[in-house]
């Protein structure tokens, strides 16, 4: 076995997982991205599966598997499988919304999920059986996956910018066959000097064959049409481009998201518009990520007369109430009406955040404005200035439930007290989102901001908020002092038709008069909030109301989740009993695909006793453990610093491709290092990376709080390196338990299920344990399971010398 093919494949396998994740979040939201990772790892898991039965039924398979033309034959099916896979994946109808509707999407589904899986166990297949063949050569091998796979990850980073996401899978797919031709080539010359024989070449001929057919994919304008990556038909950019006349006029794909930009004469953005107003909107063009959270640019010119609109919008009642503001910060995700709204109110001061650099540019160039390309807290955290207005702009995905997984932290009690302590004495915080029924997140809003006026000194927090809606939107106020003059926020709601939810001294009259519900559900919901706070029993409140409404802090920063599963059922009934509203929550996707992943589990890890021939030594209970324990704490591991690194890295995305590559190459050079580590090196490293990762459980607050004040490139650097020491150790109990506790192919083939088996699992455990229970939950998991390999390698170190003769 090479160890160059397995270096080669372990890349292409990465770096195709990484750019699957990045195609399922533009084609079908993060649900089915968050599912590329146990695709990946039950291919991988099934290998080992596989080989266990083959080892058992026939003699001598793993040296022919081993041998260098098959190698080649083993590249050569992954690389054409990865082809193959990709280019159903993305003819095929698949639409996971209809799903209640269509029974035809559980095939796809199904369909899809398969397909990519069979890349993925060629290249678990590549790997393993190396690691069979060569268990004194771990170390190597290890060294060599890793290194290729954290080279994998980084790959589509570097790529992305010049080549679309369907045009770098297809190349990424044909990486290894370079393996295959030079292997067949060099096979050849060495058995039979400059002559070439036929035979020898044709994996060779065949691999070339297959690299030529790419061409007109890469090259050509009809082969882009093929790769072309759309997005989902309920985003926004699908729908505007129903429309006649809309037209993309540029597209950019990044790591980050792809951004279009896109035309259209019937596009008519502007949340919370008053139908009061009867002027005409200015000429309007679209930025989209990912298909979705489209940011609007208004007019051709920056007159006051263009942005006129903005007065008549619900969020402009924030400006209402500040005197003459000379100051606003606007934070952007999405939306983009807070930049006419500021600039209608002839503030001269405007700074606008928005975290995409491109975005960013285009905001500058379009309005003239100060713009900044950086996450917002961080922002905060390095300037001094104070504003008059701190405008937070963050409408979500366009359908509700789909960014339930996502982990945000504009809306944390953290972020409102670092908002609060940029204003200005009379300055305020202007948020507006959705409106949702239950009331959810206008809770949430309101409650988080409670707290923070709380946690900051304030006497009567509540005096300090006002809550507006209309139909569609609402509008949480948050002033630095107390409120008093209410009768200008009043004249403006009424003036306009919008409903008050909440402000001091009001009337329940005032609460449900133009946009009118069966009752005031909002306002209701905010009294009863404020009376459990008189009380000190809000505690009471959270519990007992029907969603997840409780303040978020930065170890659980995930504003699009609310379900509760202990009133999961009462929560079915108020939305009329009906299954496909529950379905378009990330929380019901997680629990679904971990009832599937562990039943496909339990499958591959009981197939080989069921299918296997013959009388093996069979693995022992404490070493099935330790390689189960050692794949959850690994994947534990890495989930934990991904999630806990958002907030350095500014994007889920940068902090998974960094993370990622860092704890891989880290975790290979320790397997590396392995090579000169005896039996007892196990449970040395096991208990020596116990006790490192309580201290990061115990200190990572402290660390992202320093790394935070800290100059970007230094922040990076500092952050990279500290993977380095757990990555390395974490490299160490795999290499020596395959090298050191097992004995025969079947083995070392069933730990390598095992261990990817549990790896699975954990993936999916983790995004709920995130959702459930906060980011410190996934470290405190992956330490509970590396203490429980070190007693597993204990015991299965004294098997082994008892063994021994």
């Amino acid at each position: 076995m090479s160890l160059p093919a397995v270096f080669l494949v372990s890349l292409s396998s990465l770096a195709f997982e990484v750019l699957l994740a990045r195609i399922f979040s533009i084609s079908q939201w993060n649900h089915l991205s968050f599912m590329v990772i146990s695709i990946a790892l039950f291919g991988f898991a099934a290998s080992g599966t596989v080989l266990s039965i083959l080892d058992s039924r026939k003699t001598n398979w793993v040296k022919r598997l081993a041998a260098g033309k098959a190698t080649s034959i083993l590249v050569l099916l992954y690389s054409c499988s990865t082809l193959v896979s990709f280019l159903i994946l993305i003819k095929l109808p698949l639409d996971y919304f209809r799903l209640p509707l269509e029974s035809i999407q559980a095939f796809y589904l199904f369909l899809s999920y398969t397909l990519l899986a069979i890349p993925f166990f060629f290249a678990g297949f590549i790997v393993l059986s190396a690691y069979v063949e060569q268990p004194e050569n771990t170390g190597f091998i290890y060294f060599s996956t890793m290194a290729g796979s954290a080279l994998g990850t980084i790959l589509p980073s570097l790529l992305l910018p010049f080549i679309g996401e369907g045009k770098l899978a297809v190349t990424v797919a044909i990486v290894p066959l370079c393996y295959v031709t030079a292997a067949a080539l060099i096979i050849n010359k060495k058995t039979v000097g400059c002559r070439y024989q036929p035979r020898n070449l044709s994996l060779s001929l065949v691999s070339t064959c297959i690299m030529l057919l790419t061409m007109p994919l890469l090259f050509t304008p009809w082969g882009a049409t093929q790769l072309a990556v759309t997005p989902s038909p309920y985003k926004s950019l699908s729908q505007l481009l129903q429309f006649p006349q809309s037209t993309v006029t540029e597209s950019k794909s990044s790591i980050t998201g792809k951004i279009d930009t896109a035309t259209s004469p019937y596009i008519r953005y502007a949340p919370g518009l008053s139908l009061k107003y009867s002027g005409s909107l200015p000429l309007q063009s679209a930025i989209f990520r990912d298909g979705d959270e489209q940011l609007v640019l208004y007019g051709a010119d920056s007159s006051s007369k263009t942005f006129e609109f903005a007065r008549f919008t619900l969020p402009s009642v924030g400006y209402d109430f500040v005197t003459l503001p000379q100051s606003a910060l606007l934070v952007i995700r999405g939306g983009g009406t807070s930049i006419p709204t500021a600039l209608a109110a002839g503030i001269p001061d405007v700074t606008v955040i928005h975290e995409s650099p491109s975005i960013s540019r285009a905001i500058a160039e379009h309005y003239k404005l100060r713009t900044t390309p950086e996450n917002p807290r961080i922002f905060l955290r390095h300037s001094h200035t104070k504003y008059d207005i701190i405008h937070i702009e963050s409408w979500g995905t366009s359908l509700a439930g789909s960014a339930a997984l996502s982990q945000k932290y504009l809306f944390t009690t953290e972020a409102f007290e670092e908002y609060l302590n940029h204003l200005n004495e009379k300055g305020v915080i202007i948020v507006s989102r959705k409106l949702l029924l239950p009331p959810s997140d206008s809770i949430r809003l309101f409650s988080t901001a409670l707290q923070a006026l709380h946690e900051s000194g304030k006497k009567d927090p509540q005096h300090h908020l006002a809550l507006f809606r209309n139909w569609g939107i609402f509008t949480l106020i948050v002033s630095n002092d107390p409120i008093k003059n209410i009768e200008v926020p009043m004249s403006f709601a009424e003036r306009l038709n919008f409903d008050i939810v909440y402000i001091r001294d009001m009337q329940l009259s005032l609460a449900n008069r133009f946009n009118i519900f069966d009752v005031p559900h909002h306002y209701l919901a905010v009294e009863n909030l404020l009376q459990h706070y008189s009380e000190k029993r809000e505690k009471h409140f959270f519990d007992d109301y029907l969603l997840d409404v409780a303040p978020q802090n930065d170890h659980r920063p995930f504003p699009g989740r609310f379900i509760k599963w202990d009133r999961l059922g009462d929560l079915y009934q108020s939305m009329g009993s009906r299954p496909y509203s529950m379905l378009l929550s990330g929380e019901v996707v997680i629990a679904v695909v971990f009832i599937e992943a562990l039943a496909v589990s339990v499958l591959l890890l009981l197939l080989p006793k069921l299918f296997a021939k013959g009388k093996q030594r069979k693995v022992p209970l404490s070493q099935k453990l330790y390689f189960f324990s050692i794949g959850a704490g690994f994947m534990f591991v890495e989930i934990y610093f991904i999630k806990a690194y958002i907030q350095i890295f500014s994007s889920p995305v940068l902090s998974f491709t960094f993370v990622l590559a860092g704890i891989l190459l880290s975790s290979g050079i320790g397997g590396w290092w392995s090579q000169k580590m005896g039996r007892n090196a196990v449970t040395y490293s096991l208990s020596g990376l116990f006790l490192m990762l309580l201290s990061i459980l115990y200190l990572m607050d402290l660390i992202i709080e320093h790394l935070l004040g800290l100059p970007v490139l230094l922040r990076y650097l500092i952050a990279l390196l500290i993977l380095f020491p757990p990555g390395f150790i974490m490299g160490v109990p795999f290499t020596l338990g395959m090298r050191c506790l097992l004995e025969t192919p079947l083995q070392r083939a069933y730990a390598w299920a095992m261990n990817g088996c549990a790896s699975v699992l954990t993936s999916i455990v983790a995004a709920g344990l995130a959702l459930q229970f906060g980011i410190l939950s996934i470290m405190l998991c992956a330490t509970v399971f590396y203490l429980l390999a070190v007693f597993c390698s204990r015991t299965s170190v004294t098997d082994q010398a008892g063994s021994l003769p």
